[in-house]
């Protein structure tokens, strides 16, 4: 009954400010959907604005045809209070008790398809599915003003100003030179990581979300290759200089059990999610980053590996396919504004060229790759463990490209800079 009355003041009053200051359902988002008492006529408003008219009781009131309507809306515009410069307020309050109202119906949805003999974990799998996409729908706001652009771009500015001594406002990969060339990765950005099999795309995805995590960054890991304990391998491996063979095998010295111990505390301690499902689609991401945000917030997302992510529904068309997969990561990098990592394969005849060294038209299908790609970084190691690997920078939509020397551990699969490097 609280929500109710509540819901119909806000209404009242955002159509009463929208009577009086016709011009501002342009500057603000507001979906009907909201709305219970008013939405034919929020509606309306809309549809009148976007035909170029103005808006007003009349307007509506022809729009509509509703017997009495223009005097009702007469007297809200005369009687009701409300200040334009709360619209934003109410409008954020509409949507909170809209939200709150569909998450109601979900549990009680829920709840009556236990009753009729739903299995457990199917009610449980849909209702978390629901209930985020309810909460996490129209979180961002997309239409602007110039005005509201240019305030919303000097507070960018102020904090990357304010960031410049502890390296800026880009999350940092821990390799100096790429960080120093790509000024880190930014919110909205898609970072295509590209290496021919057994390269070491795992172990450089592995070795950005460690360094982020000990950081005190929030990040999440989608494996749709490797199982979890796998990756808990690698990872201890990093943080104990142990062969991750040995690791593996469980080959381990007296002397090597304290460094586990420690080891294994630490990355417990971590802020690092973990997804190893082999059959996930796009649709499966979109759901886990969102919950990930919910719960807790995550800085970056990394996807191990393009093209064994599957399309909501197949086309038949592997390029097709990949658009559609590679396009879900663009729009969650977007949508959730966080910088998204997503290993990718290159086509095994790179190998039979004179010059090896990978360019990202090696990357498989990769037309709408390079296309929605912010970054493409490309991997290349030579036989020789000794020398050093190269990162490529081929794409680099803030800045430039270039081919930066850095060093690869092959015994616990870490990418990290070369020992002359200094800060």
């Amino acid at each position: 009954m609280v929500n109710n009355n509540k819901q119909l003041s806000y209404e009242n009053a955002v159509v009463s400010i929208l009577l009086r200051n016709p011009t501002a359902i342009t500057s603000v988002e507001i979906n009907p959907s909201w709305f219970e008492a008013w939405r034919h006529v929020i509606s309306a408003a809309k549809a009148i604005a976007a035909a170029g008219t103005e808006v007003d009781a009349l307007s509506i009131h022809e729009h509509l045809n509703r017997p009495g309507l223009l005097q009702q809306l007469v007297d809200l515009q005369q009687n009701q209070t409300g200040a334009v410069q709360n619209l934003q307020k109410y409008l954020a309050g509409l949507r909170e008790i809209h939200q709150s109202k569909k998450v109601r119906q979900i549990l009680t949805s829920t709840l009556a398809n236990l009753d009729a003999g739903q299995d457990l974990s199917a009610a449980l799998s849909d209702l978390m599915q629901a209930t985020v996409n309810e909460i996490s729908q129209d979180s961002r706001t997309y239409n602007y003003t110039i005005k509201q652009a240019m305030g919303a771009f000097l507070d960018h500015l102020d904090n990357a100003y304010d960031t410049r001594e502890s390296g800026g406002l880009g999350l940092k990969t821990g390799i100096r030179k790429v960080d120093a060339e790509l000024g880190g990765m930014h919110p909205g950005d898609l970072v295509i990581v590209g290496a021919r099999p057994a390269v070491g795309k795992t172990a450089f995805g592995l070795s950005v979300l460690l360094n982020l995590a000990k950081s005190g960054k929030k990040v999440g890991f989608i494996s749709t290759e490797m199982p979890s304990n796998q990756i808990m391998a690698r990872i201890v491996a990093a943080e104990t200089g142990i062969s991750g063979h040995k690791i593996r095998d469980a080959n381990l010295k007296d002397t090597d059990w304290p460094l586990m111990t420690t080891a294994t505390k630490k990355v417990a301690g971590l802020n690092f999610r973990i997804n190893d499902n082999p059959n996930v689609t796009i649709a499966d991401i979109a759901l886990q980053a969102k919950a990930w945000m919910v719960d807790g917030g995550v800085d970056l997302i990394v996807i191990d590996y393009l093209t064994r992510v599957k399309p909501t529904r197949s086309t038949g068309s592997q390029v097709q396919d990949v658009a559609e997969v590679v396009t879900g990561c663009k729009n969650i990098a977007r949508q959730l504004n966080i910088p998204v990592m997503v290993l990718a394969q290159l086509n095994r005849n790179v190998t039979n060229r004179k010059d090896p060294r990978p360019n990202m038209a090696d990357l498989r299908d990769s037309g709408v790759i390079e296309q929605e790609a912010d970054q493409i970084l490309l991997l290349y190691r030579n036989d020789d463990d000794l020398s050093p690997a190269e990162i490529i920078i081929d794409k680099n939509r803030h800045g430039g490209c270039a081919t930066l020397l850095v060093q690869y551990l092959p015994e616990t699969m870490q990418w990290t800079n070369l020992p002359d490097q200094h800060p």
